[in-house]
């Protein structure tokens, strides 16, 4: 009996051990707690990118106000082949520097890998709009990407009378490499926030 309750006795320590440490790792994993900092991004499905990680792929669009408050949208290809918005948008008020908005943007580039399209009202309740009119109006947009793994591209854009956002030059006006540092990637999205029309 009392070799019986001593199995017993090790095969709980064992598995409190085990869970304990599986609970330790994910922990580390997510990153621990969330900061709630002012101008940090802000989204349910964001993860942190430091400035060691390698943008490989993705296609976002960042919107900036009046007030130059951002709202960064990760695009992901539909059935067709057409850039369709995900649910994994960011929210990057004022205050915040280049090194806060590269960062924002590798963490959208980096959602695109898993990212599914998000239905028009999901869209429009996440961008707190009552349609696309109602959120692009008065928004000048930066289309960033990488598709060829070696090179992270950004196009100013001109909002057409349609309302559409088209590139202003045929050609990328900045080509990064993926490595890019989070500020540089922040000074080049700012830098071509004054080209927009």
């Amino acid at each position: 009996m009392d070799a019986t309750y001593a199995r017993y006795l090790l095969l709980v320590i064992l598995v409190t051990a085990a869970t304990a440490a599986l609970g330790t790792l994910l922990y580390i994993s997510t990153g621990g707690r969330k900061s709630g900092k002012k101008g940090a991004a802000v989204s349910g499905r964001t993860k942190k990118v430091g400035p060691q990680d390698v943008i490989d792929s993705g296609n976002v669009s960042v919107f900036f106000d009046r007030y130059r408050n951002a709202v960064l949208i990760p695009y992901v290809p539909d059935l067709f082949g057409s850039g369709k918005a995900t649910a994994d948008i960011i929210w990057l008020d004022m205050p915040y520097n280049a090194d806060d908005l590269g960062r924002a943007v590798k963490s959208a580039m980096a959602s695109c890998r898993n990212g599914k399209p998000a239905d028009s009202a999901t869209l429009m309740r996440l961008l707190r709009a009552p349609d696309w009119k109602g959120f692009s109006k008065g928004r000048p947009s930066i289309s960033i990407y990488c598709r060829d793994r070696r090179n992270v591209m950004l196009h100013s854009t001109a909002k057409t009378q349609e309302g559409v956002y088209v590139y202003i030059t045929k050609n990328p006006e900045i080509c990064l490499p993926t490595d890019v540092s989070n500020a540089k990637l922040g000074e080049s999205v700012l830098e071509l926030l004054k080209r927009c029309r």
